[in-house]
């Protein structure tokens, strides 16, 4: 997660929480709070809900968009948080099984997809459909040197699906060629100065500037990165569930597509 983002998370809980003071006391002695804990590929969608949810319910809600390593030792440790929004089905399969949340909870929420991404005067394009990466485009726009990027899959949720995707769609051919990197700035940084080309989620493409979509990849050449919202086990379940169903509303759902998800 880059620091302006989290600074616009903090800066947006403060003025949430001065707004909060102008109300009567009798209504700010009585306004609760949820705290959702979402995976960083989430974060702008995640952040615009909850400042819709806050402002229509008047309720405070904090937001966390950690990597997936330092939100599951916060779970493990008893962490405050309510709801977790994350594509990694056999952590929340865990969590069911360690009792740290409500088994009846798991929600499917939205879906992401991977995308080729390179400099944006680039002529390459990849297919819905196609059965492979126009690798030799690739590396003969590269200069043949190592310049295709990839998340690093200890640090971004990406990193796992795209290594999947190389597998089946480019074999070892982009192996020599490929940098894996642990931070999505960086990533695109690589694009946008140094003609590099990637796979990257295609939410995190959505108003960036200096790059390119050169097309989804196909869906079946990795598995679905789908979004499940769940409550965790503690003292605020209630509030949490009706986070977690207001994630299903109208309006929710129109701003998870504007940030380049798909829904279910």
């Amino acid at each position: 997660m880059s620091a302006p983002r989290t600074r616009f998370t903090a800066i947006h809980s403060i003025l949430i929480f001065l707004g909060l003071l102008c109300l009567p006391c009798s209504q700010a002695l009585a306004i609760g709070s949820v705290t959702v804990m979402a995976d960083n590929s989430m974060s702008l969608a995640i952040a615009e809900i909850a400042r819709h949810y806050s402002a229509r319910h008047h309720i405070v809600v904090n937001t966390s968009f950690a990597s997936s390593k330092v939100q599951e030792n916060q779970i493990s440790e008893g962490s405050a948080a309510d709801v977790l929004i994350t594509p990694k089905q056999k952590w929340i399969d865990d969590l069911k099984t360690r009792g740290l949340i409500d088994v009846y909870s798991p929600t499917p929420i939205a879906r992401n997809h991977l995308a080729l991404v390179g400099p944006i005067d680039s002529e390459i394009r990849v297919a819905p459909d196609a059965k492979a990466l126009p690798t030799a485009s690739i590396i003969n726009a590269i200069g043949g040197e190592p310049g295709f990027v990839v998340a690093h899959p200890e640090t971004l949720v990406e990193g796992g699906y795209s290594k999947e995707a190389l597998r089946n769609l480019a074999g070892d051919y982009l192996e020599p060629y490929t940098l894996y990197i642990k931070q999505l700035d960086q990533m695109f940084s690589m694009i946008d100065n140094y003609q590099a080309y990637g796979l990257f989620l295609y939410s995190s493409t959505i108003n960036r500037s200096g790059v390119k979509v050169l097309g989804k990849l196909p869906e079946n050449t990795y598995t679905p990165i789908q979004y499940f919202a769940v409550v965790i086990a503690g003292e605020n379940m209630d509030e949490a569930r009706r986070f977690l169903e207001y994630l299903k509303s109208p309006e929710a759902k129109i701003i998870l597509q504007d940030n380049g998800f798909t829904l279910n």
